[in-house]
């Protein structure tokens, strides 16, 4: 638990410590940890041969969150009162719930745990939701988060799309929920490699411009019009490679297969390099530093790490229109495509593999605008404002 101050709250955080949100704990930690007694409270992790193990094994989030607990563990109801009672042995009154994408399994878990939290320890509960709604699970599981939901004292959420789905759906007041915006990925560059070096390491050609796709691979992601873009791209001047860096934790072997069949179909083997692992954050400089721009074709987003890691390596963006963020992306950090069409997704991609300027420039802002906007230092005061609120309401 971290050293603060006399003022400061005490408080629990209950987050997965692996991917998305493992990156998102770490590059809160610091700021949060120098303004409140934080707990760390995750899940046991996968290492590299697959065994279960107590311990992070991602390289970034294993230098930010020092000593967390692994208590989570959703096939165990029994862990539940086991935490609860740790946290009420510590006197951690507070609670900060960290969800994203809502599975079942974990729903139950999670509901039950803050039903027990709330009735019987009398414990404070914030739920920080980084998707409100689910985007692939069966619907019927909008109705099933009203109880999980149901427990939170507060929410934080990271834009005012994402407020407006709660008050809509849930019917949770306005002044329950707070907004703190997702903050720039800026420390996963180490300065290790150059652009050609990037190239070299990945094994790509140092004489194409490489348009990068980058993050779990997931139907909403938009991947098959990014496939047609390159087809349309195809009968341009330009010479590409689209470099693909997807794990595929949660992609069903039908949507991958379906994938290959259009790259196959289209005749896009020699455009497209796939790398299907997933990245420690060790890895993940070069793969930013080799590409010239980096494009998300998402048919559907709630807040995107994807783009702030691309921020965080100064890169410019294709997003779609369905981005919260496109209110001043457009035509300054990247630009903005009509969501889930290919011609438009093409047209600015071609645009931006057009004009070397152009992507400097738009890379140099998307910096600057998100370092400025998007601080974690001001996200470490929003949340511990919100942790001193709720603890004394």
């Amino acid at each position: 638990m971290a050293n603060s101050t006399a003022n400061s709250s005490k408080v629990a955080i209950l987050t997965s410590l692996s991917g998305g949100l493992g990156h998102y704990a770490a590059h809160l930690a610091g700021p949060l940890n120098k303004r409140n007694y934080v707990k760390y409270i995750t899940y046991p992790q996968l290492d590299q041969t697959g065994t279960t193990v107590k311990q992070i094994t991602d390289s970034l989030v294993r230098q930010y969150i020092k000593w967390p607990r692994f208590d989570l563990d959703d096939n165990d109801p029994n862990s539940i009162i086991d935490l609860l009672d740790y946290l009420n042995s510590k006197e951690i009154k507070l609670i900060n719930v960290h969800v994203g994408t809502t599975v079942k399994n974990k729903l139950f878990y999670f509901t039950t745990l803050c039903n027990y939290a709330k009735v019987r320890y009398k414990n404070k509960l914030i739920l920080t939701l980084h998707d409100v709604l689910p985007f692939e699970e069966d619907k019927k599981i909008i109705k099933l988060l009203s109880a999980f939901y149901s427990f939170a004292d507060a929410f934080t959420v990271g834009n005012i799309e994402e407020k407006s789905k709660l008050m809509k759906y849930y019917s949770i007041p306005e002044k329950k929920i707070s907004i703190i915006p997702h903050g720039i990925y800026n420390l996963f560059n180490r300065n290790l490699y150059t652009q050609q070096m990037s190239k070299s390491y990945l094994n790509l050609p140092t004489d194409k411009k490489i348009i990068l796709f980058f993050g779990f691979l997931r139907e909403y992601k938009g991947f098959d019009y990014l496939i047609n873009s390159a087809k349309l791209l195809d009968k341009t001047n330009h010479d590409y490679i689209i470099y693909v860096a997807s794990g595929l934790k949660y992609a069903s072997k039908d949507l991958l297969e379906n994938y290959l069949l259009m790259i196959n179909k289209l005749k896009l083997q020699d455009r497209f390099v796939l790398n299907l692992n997933y990245l420690d954050s060790s890895e993940l400089e070069p793969v930013f530093k080799a590409s010239d721009l980096v494009v998300l074709p998402y048919t559907h987003v709630s807040q995107s790490g994807v783009l702030e890691l691309a921020f965080g390596f100064k890169k410019p963006v294709v997003i779609t229109d369905c981005f919260h963020e496109k209110i001043w992306v457009d035509d300054k950090a990247g630009l903005v495509a009509k969501t889930a069409d290919s011609q438009s997704l093409a047209q600015k991609i071609s645009t931006l593999l057009d004009d070397r300027n152009k992507r400097e420039v738009f890379g140099e802002y998307g910096f600057t605008y998100s370092s400025t906007h998007f601080s974690w230092e001001e996200s470490a005061n929003k949340f511990s404002k919100l942790f001193a609120t709720v603890s004394i309401t």
